[in-house]
């Protein structure tokens, strides 16, 4: 019963964060570039789009794996 809860419990922790981080992903994907100032760098959209996606989906694998486990 106690993994069962912390099991749910990670699974709304991790669904929470990720939410946050594929919405910052698609604004800075979405947003036309601009001259970032001086010393400042300036990543490309697409690809951290493309790293949080891919972020999202092992993390979903891992809990489908970890919820298989589950006795």
């Amino acid at each position: 019963m106690i993994a069962w809860f912390i099991f749910w419990l990670a699974a709304i922790v991790a669904i929470g964060g990720q939410i946050p981080l594929i919405l910052a992903a698609w604004r800075l994907y979405r947003q036309p570039f601009q001259q970032a100032p001086a010393n400042v760098p300036r990543s490309d959209g697409r690809a951290d789009l493309g790293w949080t996606i891919l972020t999202a989906l092992a993390t979903l694998a891992l809990f489908g794996a970890a919820y298989l486990a589950l006795p």
